[in-house]
């Protein structure tokens, strides 16, 4: 019979509940817009010609950018922190 790790379990055990669960599915979601955006500001690069609007354009691609890795990461981050301590307080 193999050896059962208590850490291993107590991280199936954590990774199954559904509190992780709704943490991991709106981390996917925060990814998915930061993406959407991302794509929807995504543009060639203009022939010589400045625009007006181009720079604020870069700007909001740039925030996009950097969210769409950055937003879910903390979310995990803070979700997993809530579920231990939750998870600490119960008999």
């Amino acid at each position: 019979m193999a050896v059962k790790s208590p850490v291993f379990d107590d991280l199936l055990h954590l990774a199954s509940t559904s509190r992780s669960k709704s943490t991991v599915t709106l981390a996917a979601v925060s990814f998915a817009v930061c993406h959407l955006i991302v794509m929807g500001t995504y543009a060639a690069p203009s022939s010589g010609t400045a625009d007006d609007l181009e720079i604020p354009r870069q700007l909001v691609h740039f925030a996009a950018e950097l969210c769409r890795f950055a937003l879910p990461l903390g979310v995990v981050i803070v979700g997993m922190i809530r579920g231990w301590s939750k998870q600490s307080t119960l008999p």
